[in-house]
């Protein structure tokens, strides 16, 4: 009886989305030897395993203005199959598109729950979450390295079949580094990835973090900036440089974290980088620049489509349902305009009223993340970079970078207030008095 007991909480301390990411990737890593393994449906399958999990531990948590909206958000999508049978589109192209984009969105409460109490685990916790996604990145991003440098052909005839490169040779497998989720999403979950890395980096206030911590998190933003230049992705490559300027700004700056002499080491570092790169492969660079100078020129080649998605739009309060502005729709009769931009997809779809509800969430959650910025300076650039690399790209619409966004949105809104009153009290002294 002791052991069943003791197996028993052992389980309930396991977080199963804790764990997400690395069945995740594996299963894309599987297609390698199948392509039959649907890593969107065997994902789409855990997470209703994760919420399955939250109910089980009493973790959904309903009690905020965010955890309101956040259901309302997911509800409101739920009914937006109504516009897409009343257009005649197949239900497919819904429920493809609500496993996609909107079941992540249980990895809100995933964040919002918490089991400890004090900031020390608390620290852990999300630690815990973090590390394993980057551990899922380091799998696919080195092995898109290996693949991108050798270029075998068995890769060559995968990356073909899979919609990677439009040509089967060793040269057009280089242009982009794929690995076995494409380059956009590994350039998405890259830029990710560095954020997520920044997360060990500094050393907060009372807790005991040991140097060994911050030096793996500077490897870890290093190697996920490494995976995002060679995604070739404009949109992640201008994403990666900012939030380099975003960490150095918080950590020399704005916190004071990191002496200031070490950002001349820094500086330094970079530039015998660039000189080392020009001298080995200064084409590489050349590319980099070509990809970034031509970045201006992305938005104005979307404008006219997003302009015709707008005009084209079933209704303007409504949307014209989830999924009809997708690429799963494309090719079916009677179609909507592709919106080729997350946040202008999102608004075809769910039209001014859904907009409305996932703006003002985020606006919410925006604000609380800037206000305890030392707590959530992670948090907040991972949903900034999304947002911002979606202006031109579907990332809040594919389904492997969302759930961590999801998190980080649930993390920032995860502050209760048993723990509000202890900071409280912390900082004024026990009743109230300085």
């Amino acid at each position: 009886m002791a052991v069943k007991e003791t197996l028993k909480r052992a389980a309930f301390r396991i977080r199963i989305y804790d764990w997400y990411y690395i069945p995740v990737i594996l299963a894309y890593v599987a297609t390698l030897a199948s392509k039959k393994v649907r890593p969107g449906v065997f994902a789409a399958g855990l997470m209703l395993l994760v919420l399955c999990e939250l109910i089980y531990k009493k973790r959904l948590r309903i009690k905020t203005a965010t955890d309101i909206l956040t259901v309302i958000y997911f509800v409101y999508n739920i009914l937006s199959v109504i516009p897409i049978i009343l257009s005649g589109l197949p239900l497919s192209v819904f429920f493809n598109e609500f496993a996609v984009s909107i079941l992540p969105v249980i990895f809100y409460f995933a964040g919002r729950s918490y089991d400890a109490k004090d900031e020390k685990s608390r620290y852990e916790e999300s630690a815990s979450f973090y590390e394993k996604f980057i551990f899922a990145m380091l799998i696919a991003g080195f092995l898109g390295i290996y693949f991108h440098i050798f270029a075998p052909d068995f890769y060559i005839r995968y990356s073909y079949d899979m919609g990677f490169i439009s040509k089967a040779d060793a040269a057009t497998s280089r242009v982009r580094m794929d690995s076995v989720i494409g380059c956009t999403l590994l350039g998405a979950m890259g830029v990710t990835g560095m954020l997520a890395g920044s997360f060990f980096i500094d050393r907060r206030e009372g807790l005991d973090i040991p140097e060994k911590t911050r030096i793996k998190g500077i490897i870890y933003i290093f190697c996920n900036f490494v995976f995002a230049v060679l995604s070739n992705q404009r949109s992640a490559m201008v994403a990666s440089v900012l939030v380099i300027i975003y960490i150095n700004y918080l950590l020399f700056f704005q916190f004071g974290a990191v002496k200031r002499k070490y950002l001349k080491y820094e500086m330094i570092a970079v530039a015998l980088l660039f000189v080392c790169l020009w001298i080995f492969d200064h084409e590489l660079l050349l590319k980099i620049w070509w990809r970034l100078e031509s970045l201006p020129s992305a938005v104005s080649e979307r404008s006219e489509q997003w302009i015709a998605a707008v005009n084209n739009m079933y209704s303007t309060w409504f949307g014209n349902g989830l999924g009809a502005n997708g690429h799963k729709a494309l090719g079916i009769e009677d179609t909507h305009v592709i919106a080729d931009g997350g946040l202008v997809k999102l608004y075809c779809e769910e039209g001014i009223i859904g907009l409305s509800v996932y703006v003002y969430l985020l606006i919410l959650t925006l604000k609380k993340g800037i206000g305890s910025l030392r707590r959530h300076y992670a948090e907040t650039g991972i949903i900034c970079m999304a947002l911002l690399q979606s202006i031109g790209s579907n990332i809040i619409a594919f389904q492997l970078p969302l759930p961590i966004f999801w998190y980080a949105v649930g993390r920032i809104n995860a502050e209760d207030d048993d723990l509000s009153k202890e900071r409280e009290e912390a900082y004024t002294g026990e009743g109230g008095a300085s």
